[in-house]
């Protein structure tokens, strides 16, 4: 079989990946995308579908850290890659289920990456992406096994060891396993220039971007909603939920401004149980203008909130998604590793001082609104992929 092999620059690269005529590219390089979360899987799609067309020599991996609607994402964008999901387990949503799951992931990831090095055509590259602990359990299979790693949205950081914990520690870890870095921003950039022996590309922003592109294209407001009549709530992460003191005032605020608007409040697997266990569930569940709803297509989520008066959310990935879109949005952390919408449209929660209610009353949340950027003319999962078939060649 005969292997042509392209050394582009990156502008040729982009080129190529656009241009159809050259997408009967075989690359000598197996790729392997190591992903393990719904928030991984909507991120890098963009890229997969790209991969695709392109006929990259690729697989797709999944750890099963999240297993819950993985199906229905793989649908929803199309994705004809060849996908490997170790085992089909339930959600793990609490810590022992984790610490179970961890070293029998990771011996399988290291498995799966040294028998695509077996077959021929040299050391694989191993793609991961964000701050998880799939990242990390990618990344170190993956060195370990004897592939280079790619790191999609590399190079982010809190500039606080455990804050967010653990995922600015898994941060750090996977930098200092990276060889080649895929970084959103200038910041980014220049942080992982500091490791030796590491490339670096700048893409310009977030593949989400893209992500969100694709979702908004048939999007329209979910039934029984008027645009720009409810508030999204969306809570997960671990210093919040696993915080009594912290999910019982979130709970507090919810239902004190759901006279503001009808409050339709996200239902995470772990945020449940922690609901359930501090003994918060009736108490939200039975308030006025509350409406617990449960996870949802990606597309129906970027709609719901597209469509919001504002958003309450801790996810590095709504952040992302929101200053795209530029919905009012108060984030529930400390600190953020992502400068994207903050002091825009984009608030911290502990940057407010006054009460939430007063906040919204006096019209200040309201005024948070920004235009949105879905436009902007800047295509990172190309730049993403054209990178990937040259690294892979």
């Amino acid at each position: 079989m005969h292997i042509e092999i392209l050394h582009f620059s990156l502008r040729a690269d982009r080129q190529a990946v656009r241009d159809s005529s050259l997408w009967q590219v075989l690359t000598v390089r197996p790729c392997v995308f190591i992903l393990g979360t719904r928030a991984q899987l909507v991120k890098i799609a963009p890229v997969l579908q790209i991969a695709s067309r392109s006929r990259l020599n690729h697989q797709i991996w999944f750890t099963g850290q999240h297993r819950e609607s993985i199906d229905d994402l793989l649908r929803d964008f199309d994705l004809g890659s060849c996908v490997e999901i170790g085992r089909k387990h339930k959600e793990r949503s609490s810590i022992a289920q984790l610490a179970i799951w961890l070293p029998s992931t990771f011996v399988s990831c290291y498995r799966f990456v040294r028998s695509q090095k077996k077959q021929g055509g040299g050391a694989p590259l191993v793609i991961v992406h964000g701050d998880t602990l799939s990242t990390f359990i990618g990344a170190l299979a993956g060195r370990l096994a004897g592939a280079d790693i790619v790191h999609l949205e590399s190079g982010l950081s809190s500039g606080r060891l455990f804050n967010p914990f653990p995922e600015e520690l898994l941060r750090r870890l996977t930098f200092r396993l990276t060889r080649y870095a895929l970084c959103p921003n200038d910041d980014a950039c220049a942080r992982m220039r500091r490791f030796r022996n590491c490339e670096v590309i700048d893409t310009g922003e977030n593949t989400l971007l893209d992500c969100v592109r694709f979702a908004l294209r048939d999007a329209s407001v979910p039934n029984g909603s008027q645009d720009g009549d409810y508030f999204v709530t969306s809570i997960h992460r671990f210093d919040n939920i696993y915080s009594k003191a912290r999910i019982e005032r979130i709970v507090d605020e919810m239902i004190e401004i759901a006279r503001f608007g009808a409050v339709k409040f996200v239902l995470h697997p772990p945020t449940v149980r922690r609901l359930r266990r501090y003994k918060l569930w009736d108490r939200l569940a039975g308030a006025p203008n509350v409406q617990l709803i449960p996870r949802m297509p990606y597309t129906d989520f970027l709609a719901l909130i597209n469509g919001a008066r504002g958003v309450f959310s801790d996810g590095g990935s709504n952040q992302e998604e929101l200053s795209y879109l530029g919905v009012p949005t108060l984030l529930y952390r400390d600190c953020s590793e992502r400068p994207d919408g903050l002091g825009a449209n984009i608030m911290l929660r502990s940057s407010i001082t006054q009460s939430l209610t007063s906040y919204i009353s006096s019209g200040k949340f309201d005024s948070l609104r920004r235009a949105t950027k879905i436009e902007a003319d800047v295509q990172p999962s190309e730049i993403s992929m054209a990178a990937i078939m040259r690294w892979a060649t």
